[in-house]
């Protein structure tokens, strides 16, 4: 049985670090498919260790106006817009950005050459230098991130926050390259990061939760649990693997990780790591169940951020950071930027939350669940062959208007728009004007689209932004 490392964990990093090394990369000339956040890093981080580069990206060459300026000092070759054939000519191996499909024509051809596909955090992890804690899952992801990545820090340790959160994972290694203080890399990795790891090894990961999602991407929902199971491929008997005892799908794993099992629970006590029971959550480490506080005392609203924070912990004990640290960082944590987020109240008593990291309906399931009062709901955007119909109950319970936006409009509006008032609407701001006017006093404005936001912004991040200008403007602030 493991032994947690009690109020040891200065010297517990210090052994991880000198036990992580950097792994000599086998390549010489690399192609970078994709120029956005991660492939930029993964750029740089090649460049840095003097690895030839060439990028592609298929949008115009406009796009990237600032880029190409940082490139011609980067020496990095570069093409933009139509993908021509000779492209990978002399390339030894292709690195891919999350959202680049591994049936698209490039990849495809790269395959035919022989060419090795490479995740953007499997080619950081060559060149990590501190140990990483890998977080995924179907939801929650970000929060637990962010959670994990302040709980380290407040305990005195460098925390490095990356990956599907908004800094490249290529970037946080980069940096943490050049740090002498003890480092922890916390990255959030997703199912399209993990497609094509070989030897990506974090010491601690998590996997929160499977439920259906990405089916626009993935066959079967039987390839979609296999990518999240790859986060524990590389792990040894010396990792950690956390998993959430209340989901099937995710305790299977367990029989395919050689990492030692640690778990959390909403229902029940666990053999190992964190659950809830009569309103307080507690942990239990080498058989010893101690009280560490109230569900209630947790500032962010909602089951599933409990959920969230007992992943956090159990991650966090691995670490060895003491319990008296991570109650002080839980109690004070106000949650993530679009993730079930405040925004304003209105001089009406109308309160809107920005939710726009829920791209799918299990997403949105736990916001509305959040909430007692009605809800006027702005959903839609880029439809992921999502089963919108399982939630029918819920939206007929707590929806008092439905607001539609972006290309999965009629999907919605035939799974949900016969069950509540349903409105439709072209941009942010005519949503926003529309709820506003359907709202009154002590009801819920609640941006959780249920979509991807690729059909009308640049990210979930822009998406969220622009309905917290719209909900500002709206109300004159």
């Amino acid at each position: 049985m493991y032994q947690f490392p009690f109020g040891f964990q200065f010297p517990f990093l210090q052994e991880l670090q000198q036990m992580t090394k950097i792994r000599p990369f086998p390549y010489s000339r690399v192609c970078v498919f994709g120029a956005a956040r991660s492939g930029v890093g993964a750029m740089h981080l090649l460049r840095h260790h003097n690895i030839e580069v060439t990028l592609v990206d298929e949008r115009p060459a406009m796009e990237f106006r600032s880029l190409i300026r940082r490139l011609r000092r980067s020496y990095v070759t570069a093409h933009f817009g139509p993908i021509k054939e000779d492209v990978l000519r002399g390339c030894q191996a292709i690195v891919l950005s999350p959202g680049i499909s591994l049936t698209h024509p490039l990849v495809q051809q790269a395959m035919d050459r022989d060419l090795p596909i490479i995740s953007e955090v499997e080619l950081a992890s060559y060149f990590a230098c501190a140990p990483i804690v890998a977080i995924t899952g179907t939801n929650g992801k970000t929060t637990t991130t962010t959670l994990t990545g302040q709980m380290v820090t407040d305990a005195g340790i460098n925390a490095v926050v990356s990956g599907n959160i908004g800094r490249a994972f290529s970037d946080a290694v980069l940096s943490s390259q050049d740090e002498s203080r003890r480092t922890v890399l916390v990255t959030e990795v997703s199912s399209f990061q993990l497609e094509s790891i070989e030897e990506f090894h974090p010491h601690v990961a998590v996997i929160l939760n499977i439920t259906r999602d990405h089916m626009d991407r993935y066959a079967n929902m039987r390839d979609y649990i296999e990518a999240k199971y790859r986060v524990t491929l590389n792990q040894t008997g010396d990792d950690f693997l956390v998993l959430n005892a209340d989901d099937p799908l995710t305790m299977k794993c367990a029989e395919e990780s050689s990492a030692q099992i640690l778990t959390f629970s909403m229902t029940k006590e666990v053999e190992e790591g964190a659950f809830v029971a009569d309103g307080r959550i507690y942990l239990k480490e080498d058989g010893k169940v101690t009280p560490f506080c109230n569900v209630e005392d947790i500032p962010i609203p909602g089951a599933h951020n409990v959920q969230n924070t007992l992943a956090a912990l159990v991650m966090c004990r691995a670490l060895g950071i003491n319990a008296d640290s991570l109650r002080k960082t839980l109690l004070k944590f106000k949650g993530v930027e679009h993730r079930i987020e405040f925004v304003e109240r209105s001089k009406t008593g109308v309160v809107y939350y920005n939710d726009s990291k829920a791209t799918n309906v299990d997403s949105l399931e736990k916001a509305l669940l959040s909430f007692k009062k009605p809800v006027i709901l702005i959903a839609g955007g880029k439809d992921k062959q999502s089963a919108y119909d399982r939630l029918n109950s819920l939206i007929k319970e707590r929806v008092k208007t439905l607001i539609l936006l972006g290309e999965a409009k009629p999907l919605i509006k035939k799974a949900w728009g016969s069950l509540v008032e349903t409105k439709e609407a072209a941009t942010m701001e005519e949503a926003v004007k529309i709820a506003a006017g359907a709202s009154r006093t002590g009801d819920v404005v609640l941006l959780s689209p249920a979509c991807s936001s690729f059909d009308m912004y640049k990210d979930y991040e822009d998406r969220g932004r622009t309905f917290k200008r719209c909900v500002r403007n709206q109300l004159g602030l």
